[in-house]
């Protein structure tokens, strides 16, 4: 039996076929990693099979203006190559663990970090402001130029363009929606009154800065009945500028917790919740000025306020008192020391009728017995002389 001859096609067939499987296996980890990255790329993927923790965020971008545009538009970079893709892919597969078992974290996006890391062009890739007519709301000015000369991207004022939240209601165990910075109260994170109280933001809060001549700058509330009424009830704009310092309190002790951009594509600005409404008008000594002394009053005042009183009368009366007579000299002390006196007629005069009613231990809460007694004996003279210890 004669060897089997080996010739220069069988050599050459054997050098080729090791080239052979690494060419196919080199073509089916392209297709398999084309396949994965434009599989994992469809609206249809981010939204079901494994990322069910965006089912709230889903939600939102089904009822917003994008809702045609797919995920990876915005949320990827913009004309990426195929490395950049596949790299992005590998950054956030980790995420897969806690999807599956249920450990992700709520809320979402917590502090809209996302919209300060997302850079001008996933938004521009579309809108050309070069071309694009901006319609603002009726009573607003929008200087776009000036935004982004300053560094301002897109997301720092549209941050829920393609999540919009007025509508849906969240169903994610701990999921909780997001700031719209398209808002006065945002736009106070950088426009405010005075260098000293700007903060991280350099805008000026000038009226005319956003809002037209014929503009009217007076909140709805402001004229509501008790906001203000001059020897009236008053209670509406201190109890509002009580409740706003309170909450925008408990606003900047959370905003401590909140996570932090890693990677601020424009200026990373401190939550609106922290602006304080009122401010966004008022420098808080508008409130001294306009009280004439300190507010809200020093933890002391209810102990001390007697002298200053007695020396500046007026200026409790512009509270306190409930008529123009009542403001006259020290009669408005009673609106508050006897709440119960008839306006416009002097406490001395009516407070027998009172106590005939109530009776005297209501006096002795503030009086000595012996005050009393010195005025019914001696007369007020005598009482005023027992007050100062003379």
């Amino acid at each position: 039996m004669s060897g089997h001859k080996t010739t220069a096609f069988d050599d050459a067939g054997r050098r080729t076929r090791p080239l052979m499987w690494v060419g196919i296996v080199l073509a089916c980890l392209v297709l398999f990693t084309a396949g994965s990255v434009i599989g994992t790329s469809t609206n249809w993927f981010c939204t079901r099979p494994c990322h069910i923790v965006h089912d709230d965020n889903t939600k939102t971008y089904m009822a917003g203006s994008h809702s045609l545009i797919s995920c990876v538009a915005c949320h990827e970079p913009v004309n990426g190559d195929p490395v950049t893709f596949v790299i992005k892919k590998l950054e956030v597969a980790p995420d897969l663990v806690p999807t599956v078992f249920g450990t992700f974290t709520l809320p979402m996006n917590e502090g809209s970090y996302v919209a300060v890391e997302m850079a001008d062009d996933q938004c521009t890739q579309c809108h050309s402001m070069s071309t694009r007519v901006v319609n603002p709301s009726a009573g607003i000015i929008i200087d776009h130029d000036a935004h982004a000369a300053a560094g301002v991207t897109c997301p720092t004022c549209h941050n829920r363009v393609a999540h919009p939240e007025e509508s849906i209601a969240y169903t994610l165990p701990g999921d909780e929606k997001h700031e719209n910075w398209m808002t006065m109260q945002a736009c106070f994170r950088c426009h405010q009154l005075v260098e000293t109280t700007r903060g991280q933001g350099k805008a000026p809060g000038d009226c005319a800065a956003c809002h037209p001549a014929d503009f009217d700058l007076t909140p709805p509330d402001h004229d509501a009945v008790g906001w203000y009424t001059s020897y009236g009830d008053s209670a509406g704009h201190a109890s509002a500028a009580r409740a706003e310092t309170s909450r925008v309190a408990q606003a900047r002790i959370a905003a401590e917790r909140l996570p932090q951009p890693t990677h601020p594509a424009g200026p990373v600005l401190p939550p609106a919740s922290t602006r304080n409404a009122c401010e966004m008008c008022h420098l808080h000594s508008f409130c001294d000025e306009c009280h004439g002394l300190e507010m809200p009053h020093p933890a002391d005042f209810a102990t001390t306020h007697g002298e200053e009183g007695l020396a500046h009368p007026r200026t409790c009366a512009r509270c306190h008192a409930r008529t123009p007579a009542e403001a006259a000299g020290t009669a408005f002390c009673t609106a508050c020391h006897h709440p119960e006196s008839t306006p416009g007629r002097l406490w001395r005069t009516q407070h027998d009728e009172v106590v005939g009613d109530a009776g005297g231990q209501p006096c002795f809460e503030c009086h000595d017995p012996r005050y009393c007694a010195a005025c019914h004996v001696s007369g007020p003279e005598a009482a005023q002389r027992f007050l100062l210890g003379r």
